[in-house]
């Protein structure tokens, strides 16, 4: 099964994808629709005149009822991130470009991986060094100390 994904341009909320390559795109009523297959990692800005909010999840291969519902993305999906503040979205928009210049696909980095991410970004400091940590972390396979191996998510 594919996700769809509204993107938007020029009004009153725009939608634009930080991550993820689409397998196709179509037309839709509001504009362009990014369509993804299972298991990819999508990174959605919807920004509106209240501010600036970013998803960062993972596609499913089967509609989960209980999976989470995100603004113009069908199916639903299972939320890894969600950030509303302008300085967390900058901060993961730089890690993600730090992906894009390692040549790293977000896909391919564990559910575990971006809830930590999540977690990190969560706290009062949200510096880069903390986040790239993360990152040198995951691409060694370390967990943090005294941590359990099944936070990691997927291999």
């Amino acid at each position: 099964m594919r996700t769809a994904v509204q993107l938007r341009s020029g009004g009153a909320v725009e939608c634009a994808l930080l991550c993820g390559e689409p397998g196709a795109m179509a037309s839709g009523a509001l504009g362009p629709v990014a369509l993804f297959g299972p298991e990819e990692v999508v990174g959605y800005l919807v920004r509106t005149s209240a501010g600036r909010t970013l998803f960062v999840f993972r596609t499913l291969a089967v509609d989960d009822a209980w999976a989470a519902s995100v603004p113009g993305v069908h199916p639903r999906v299972r939320l890894l991130v969600h950030l509303r503040s302008a300085m967390r979205v900058r901060a993961l928009t730089r890690l993600f470009g730090t992906l894009a210049k390692r040549a790293l696909a977000p896909s391919g980095l564990s559910d575990g991986f971006y809830v930590r991410v999540s977690h990190a970004l969560g706290g009062r400091r949200t510096d880069q060094a903390r986040l790239k940590a993360l990152l040198r972390r995951e691409l060694t396979g370390q967990t943090a100390p005294g941590r359990d191996t099944a936070l990691r998510g997927r291999p």
